[in-house]
């Protein structure tokens, strides 16, 4: 190589950065910066410390409250609503959409149930903070602002709510989704940051019947956990939460939202399953002893797949309109059903003298309590 064009290389290279590299081995061994968990459950790890939660729902279903019942756990280091939290974090709230009016009102009723005491007022101080404004993260002036506020503040968890008012871009198309998200990872790398984006959902149902986040799927692929947040659309004031993360099974928490205070929610039992009406006709096509091949025929005629049919027997047995006589013979139990059944719910007549004393004593299935006592528990 000649002395002018090696000179013309180390003039291009002057100036790159250099990589830090890790080996498979002994990278195992490491205690990592961003190592713990923020949020665990029975399930596993919801949310680790150095990755990105997308909370998608509705407008106006609830989103922002339901999240600062979290928030409010994870500034103290309380659990709270199933979720495991191990230590006190630092919370930069970003604030896009309320009024300074719901903010205040929120806040204040969060301080009020707490019921903190004076060394909890300094860590609520300390540790959940937040700033009014909508600022594009992909604008190069932005984004200096947001770094130099973050190097101040120095948050563990930095929350953006919603997308949209952080989002300069279309948001079905991919190219814009990524230049967002690379923003968002080198502010991540920078400072250390656990990321939650709260977005919009669609208007399309996925095929699980939870609505999906608005535009371009490169956010929730790109995420470490989605929770979607919605209402049930059966029971006032009862909601779902449904997690799918990389850490963690896939589970779905039942809530209630308290009828005095609507900014509250506890965990609540989860709903009854009912049997819809198809499932009532396959039964009552069977005779009173029937094999579990002679279920799934009936199924499979109303277009019911074969592997589903073992949890709609397990319905029909929880409920006690089938027992289970021997392995893969079952028995009806249940009475007479009468014709008027409406989808998703079950009308009948009950019979006494076929119910076993549990099943005769036990409260009418169709009933249940969701408003939970206040006995001034947390959660």
């Amino acid at each position: 190589m000649t002395t002018s064009i090696l000179r013309e290389v180390k003039s291009i290279a002057k100036g790159f950065n250099g990589w830090s590299v890790e080996n498979a081995f002994d990278f195992c061994d490491k205690m990592l910066i961003q190592g713990d968990v923020v949020l665990n459950s029975i399930h596993g790890a919801v949310l680790m410390a150095g990755g990105i939660m997308q909370l998608t729902g509705k407008g106006k279903a609830g989103k922002t409250t339901f999240l600062f019942n979290i928030l409010y756990g994870v500034a103290l280091g309380r659990d709270v609503l199933g979720f495991g939290i191990s230590k006190p974090r630092k919370i930069l709230y970003l604030n896009g959409e309320n009024s300074p009016g719901t903010m205040q009102s929120l806040f204040k009723l969060f301080r009020e149930y707490f019921c903190i005491d004076e060394e909890e007022e300094n860590k609520i101080r300390e540790n959940f903070l937040f700033h009014s404004a909508g600022l594009r993260l992909q604008k190069a002036e932005v984004f200096a602002e947001i770094r130099g506020n973050l190097a101040e503040i120095k948050p563990d968890i930095l929350v953006l709510d919603p997308l949209k008012n952080f989002f300069s871009g279309e948001e079905n198309s991919s190219d814009s989704m990524r230049e967002f998200m690379e923003a968002v990872r080198k502010l991540m790398q920078e400072f250390n940051l656990t990321v939650i984006i709260i977005h919009h959902t669609g208007k399309k149902q996925n095929e699980d019947g939870l609505y999906s986040g608005r535009g371009s799927s490169l956010l929730a692929d790109d995420a470490e956990v989605t929770a979607a947040f919605q209402k049930n659309a059966k029971e006032k004031g009862l909601f779902e939460l449904s997690v799918t993360g990389r850490n963690c099974e896939e589970f779905t928490l039942h809530l209630i939202r308290q009828p005095e205070r609507y900014f509250l929610f506890s965990l609540a039992d989860k709903p009854e399953v009912k049997p819809d009406h198809v499932l009532i006709e396959i039964l009552d096509s069977l005779p009173s002893q029937f094999k579990t091949g002679s279920f799934e025929d009936a199924a499979g005629r109303r277009n019911i797949k074969r592997s589903t049919c073992f949890e709609k027997i397990k319905i029909l047995e929880n409920i006690g309109m089938i027992k289970r006589v021997a392995h893969g013979l079952y028995e009806k139990v249940s009475p007479e059903i009468q014709t008027s059944i409406g989808a998703g719910q079950l009308d009948y007549e009950k019979q006494p003298e076929n119910k076993s004393p549990e099943v005769r004593n036990s409260p009418d299935c169709t009933t249940r309590t969701t408003e939970p006592a206040d006995d001034g528990r947390l959660f």
